[in-house]
C-alpha cells in the first residue's frame, strides 16, 4: 500500500468534500494558563526591556501596564540630548519648549540654523554662557516689531558644553530696547518678545540624541544610510610615510558640518569639510597665528596627523571679530579632500 492510502490516513478526502475545498483552520490551542508578566523576576523585566529599546513606542505602551512595569521602565524609555563632539549630557528632550514661538525657532534665521529652544536653568552637566556679548542680525522673527531694523539690536552670550567647552548655542540677552536681566511688568505688548528673551537656543547640528543602550542619533541633517562610514588619512604630504601609506582613523561622516569651503594645507587651495571633531588623539594643532579668512578675524592653527605628521587642515583657535559672529567655529576643525578616504566598510 502507497505510504499515502487510504482509510484515515493524512490527506484523504470524506466522499463529500471537494478535493479542492480549502482546508478548516485549527485554532491554536494555549499552551497552558496565561503567566502574569509581573511574576517574572526583576532580572528577567529588565531584560523585556532591553529588547524594547530600539522601540520607543513598545517599551511605553509595556511600561504603561501598571506603577511597578513603569519605574522597570524608565532606563528603557530615557533619552538624553548630548554634545556631539565629545557626548556630554546637555538636556533631555522633554525640557526643550512646545510653545508656537519656539516651535517656530527656525523662522528666527539663528547664525547656527535649525535649534532647541530651552530654559536656560534645564542645562545640565556644567553647561556654561560664554562671558562675551554676541552681536547679530535678527531678520525674521515670529512677528516682533522692529525686528531687522538698523536701530533694533539683538544681542546673545554663547551657551559653552560643560564637557569640551564648544560653542552649543545662543542665549537671546536683548532684544530692542529690553534686556533678559530687566522685568516687562506683565506688558501684553512685550509678549512676543518675552518668549524669546532669555531662551537658550541649541543648534541641532551639535547635538546628538543618545538611546539607553549607547547608541546615537543625529538630530541636525542625517548623513544617508550609505554614507555611514569613517574617513581615514591618505598620507598626502607626509614625510614620514609614502602617500596613501598612513590610514589612521581621523573621524566619523557623521561629524562632517559642512562640505562646501576651501583651504591651502600645502598643495594649493582645494576642497574641504569643516567638521565638528576628530577621533580623540588623532591629530595634533601647530603653528597658531591669525589670519584674515573670508568669514573675517580669527586665530587659526595647523592641524597634523598624528601618525604620519602631514597636514590635513586647520583649526579654528579663536574669533577676533568685533561682533564675535563667527564663535560657533571656535574648537572645530576643517580638513582638506586629499588628505582624507573615506573606507567603505559601514560603521
Amino acid at each position: 500500500m502507497s505510504a499515502l492510502g487510504s482509510g484515515a490516513r493524512c490527506g484523504q478526502h470524506s466522499s463529500g468534500d471537494s478535493p479542492h475545498a480549502p482546508a478548516t483552520p485549527v485554532a491554536a490551542q494555549p499552551c497552558g494558563p496565561a503567566f502574569p508578566l509581573l511574576a517574572l523576576p526583576q532580572p528577567c523585566l529588565l531584560v523585556v526591556f532591553e529588547a524594547l529599546k530600539h522601540s520607543l513606542v513598545d517599551a511605553v505602551a509595556l511600561s504603561s501596564c501598571c506603577r511597578e512595569l513603569w519605574g522597570l521602565g524608565v532606563s528603557a524609555r530615557r533619552r538624553d540630548v548630548c554634545c556631539a563632539a565629545c557626548g556630554h549630557k546637555v538636556l533631555h528632550p522633554d525640557q526643550a519648549f512646545a510653545s508656537d514661538a519656539h516651535r517656530d525657532c527656525h523662522r528666527l534665521e539663528l547664525p547656527d540654523g535649525d535649534s532647541y529652544a530651552v530654559e536656560a536653568t534645564h542645562l545640565q552637566g556644567g553647561c556654561t554662557l560664554g562671558k562675551a556679548q554676541v552681536l547679530f542680525s535678527l531678520r525674521a522673527v515670529l512677528g516682533i516689531r522692529g525686528a531687522g531694523d538698523p536701530g533694533f539690536e539683538v544681542t546673545a552670550r554663547e551657551v559653552l558644553c560643560g564637557g569640551c567647552g564648544l560653542h552649543l548655542g545662543l542665549r537671546i540677552c536683548q532684544l530692542g530696547k529690553l534686556q533678559a536681566s530687566s522685568t516687562a511688568g506683565g506688558c501684553i505688548s512685550q509678549w512676543r518678545k518675552l518668549q524669546v528673551l532669555g531662551t537658550c537656543f541649541l543648534a541641532k547640528r551639535f547635538l546628538r540624541l543618545r538611546r539607553p543602550d549607547g547608541t546615537e542619533e543625529h538630530l541636525g541633517r542625517p548623513p544617508p544610510a550609505a554614507e555611514l562610514a569613517c574617513y581615514r588619512c591618505t598620507g598626502a604630504r607626509s614625510s614620514l610615510l609614502p602617500a596613501g601609506g598612513c590610514g589612521a582613523d581621523l573621524f566619523e561622516s557623521r561629524d562632517i558640518l559642512s562640505r562646501q569651503h576651501c583651504w591651502d594645507a600645502g598643495g594649493g587651495p582645494e576642497r574641504a569639510f569643516f567638521i565638528n571633531a576628530f577621533r580623540p588623539g588623532a591629530v595634533e594643532a601647530r603653528n597658531e597665528r591669525q589670519e584674515t579668512l573670508s568669514q573675517g578675524e580669527m586665530r587659526v592653527a595647523d592641524v597634523h596627523c598624528a601618525t604620519c605628521g602631514a597636514c590635513i587642515g586647520w583649526k579654528f583657535v579663536s574669533d577676533l571679530s568685533p561682533a564675535l559672529e563667527n564663535c560657533n567655529q571656535v574648537g572645530r576643525y576643517g580638513v582638506v579632500r586629499s588628505s582624507i578616504r573615506k573606507d567603505k566598510a559601514r560603521l
